[in-house]
């Protein structure tokens, strides 16, 4: 994959993060982008996770409870 496939499934995610209404939907959201991540990294050594959760979730951490 290409940093520009990386980047659309960052958007994708950020967008459905910014589409959800409750804290619920929006821990899904963050879980599947966490697991995705460990996925994308597992594939590739230089991945960068915790840059792409923060792009993904649109700063999840913050808006998540208990994260």
């Amino acid at each position: 994959m290409t940093r520009k496939d990386y980047e659309l499934i960052a958007r994708t995610l950020a967008e459905a993060n910014a589409n959800t209404m409750d804290a619920h939907e929006r821990w899904v959201v963050y879980q599947v982008t966490r697991d995705l991540a460990t996925a994308l990294a597992a594939e590739n050594p230089r991945f960068d996770t915790d840059r792409f959760v923060k792009a993904a979730a649109d700063q999840a951490p913050d808006r998540v409870p208990g994260v």
